[in-house]
């Protein structure tokens, strides 16, 4: 395989993939339609290269996604962690040839569009949720393709039910929300915060403050119910000085429960040694199956890795020459896709192998090969959203059954 890596800002890197060819099927035609093998280039923009969702998202993309289509090729970036990240990615990216974006991450949606259409580059959030605003935006925008996500409702169902699930079933009194991003404009982890915080309110009563208002305090807040105890603590522990303030919180504060509304990798030992169960929206990872044999981990609403395969297609058929075939309506489309939940260590093995698996996983080759318009010349819009709304593990099951 070969990689080439070359420096874009001292937060943020791209990193190019080229197709580790196997004997794979591929169309024997698609060099002719795209202009050459080697144009299909694709950036990816992500929060973390390192994060344990974005890993697993790159290897589905890397060692699977390439061996079936050896003609795509990615680059990633780094770590964006501004807007100002952001947009130096999406210019190397361009300068580099990609012709398409897959974004998982979006400071200010409007002017990223805006920019990929300049350089006429597509653009799609891959996996994530936008505000109603946010979408309305770019929606008639020809180089926005669209979002694949949980959406609104299932956001803030993620964390109302994971919430309920520490309040109904599991015994303790004090309790901590992390609420990650929400405050700097994450609009998931607003979402999950306030389905959370209005779950705690229904349970235990007013805290004096709306959740609205608590999910995106840029400050921990300390609230009382009675017996009942709840910090909303703000802010991504990943960064030095959060994660030192964080760190110290969890050994001070006796806390029974953590409850995240992202990955929390970073506080695992402090976690295990303040004898803290945590609850997560986060990911199928090894690092969460670890965590879930040892006790540390006893909730989980989680991402899969492959699931960002219909997110794939859609953009292969933008740079192949059918995006007008694959909007909604002439507008950029919006598909919903949600979590799988494992609240024991069974269930999270059960479904761990479907959820990393890439020779058998949830969205393989003739799943994906259907969608695009080079590989089936019966690919149309509905197919691509049918498939992509198929991803409850009971549904992916079936598919691998067959």
């Amino acid at each position: 395989m070969k990689k080439f890596i070359f420096l874009l800002t001292a937060a943020a890197v791209v990193l190019c993939t080229g197709g580790c060819r196997m004997s794979a099927p591929k169309n024997d035609d698609l060099t002719e339609t795209t202009d050459g093998a080697d144009s299909c280039k694709i950036g990816v923009a992500v929060y973390d290269v390192q994060d344990d969702e974005v890993t697993a998202f790159r290897e589905y993309l890397t060692d699977y996604i390439q061996n079936c289509f050896p003609e795509t090729e990615f680059c990633y970036s780094y770590a964006i962690r501004s807007a100002q990240d952001e947009m130096k990615f999406l210019e190397d990216a361009c300068k580099e040839g990609a012709r398409g974006i897959m974004s998982f991450i979006t400071y200010d949606l409007e002017k990223e569009v805006a920019y990929c259409e300049s350089q006429g580059v597509y653009y799609m959030l891959a996996s994530g949720t936008v505000s109603e605003e946010q979408y309305e935006s770019v929606a008639d925008n020809p180089y926005f393709l669209g979002v694949v996500g949980p959406g609104s409702e299932i956001e803030y169902e993620a964390g109302a039910d994971m919430a309920e699930y520490f309040i109904q079933e599991m015994e303790g009194d004090s309790y901590i929300l992390f609420t990650g991003g929400a405050a700097a404009g994450n609009e998931m982890h607003r979402l999950r915060s306030v389905g959370a915080l209005e779950t705690f309110e229904k349970y235990f009563g007013d805290p004096g403050q709306s959740a609205e208002e608590l999910a995106v305090t840029e400050e921990p807040v300390r609230l009382e119910f009675g017996d009942i105890h709840l910090t909303v603590f703000p802010g991504y522990t990943t960064r030095e000085e959060t994660g030192a303030k964080a760190e110290e919180e969890l050994k001070s504060g006796d806390y029974d429960f953590a409850l995240s509304m992202f990955s929390m990798y970073s506080m695992v030992n402090v976690l295990k040694n303040e004898g803290v169960k945590q609850g997560v929206v986060d990911c199928y990872s090894m690092t969460n199956k670890d965590l879930f044999a040892d006790g540390t981990l006893c909730y989980v609403a989680g991402k899969y890795s492959s699931e960002i395969g219909p997110s794939f297609a859609a953009m292969y058929n933008a740079v192949t020459g059918y995006v007008e075939e694959f909007r909604e309506n002439g507008r950029a489309f919006r598909m919903t896709q949600g979590y799988w939940v494992s609240k024991n260590s069974r269930e999270y093995n059960d479904q761990y192998a479907l959820a990393t698996g890439i020779y058998v996983n949830a969205y393989n080759y003739e799943d994906l090969s259907s969608l695009i318009k080079v590989y089936d010349e019966q690919a149309d819009f509905d197919r691509l959203k049918a498939l992509t709304e198929a991803w409850t593990y009971e549904e992916a099951e079936t598919r691998r059954a067959k």
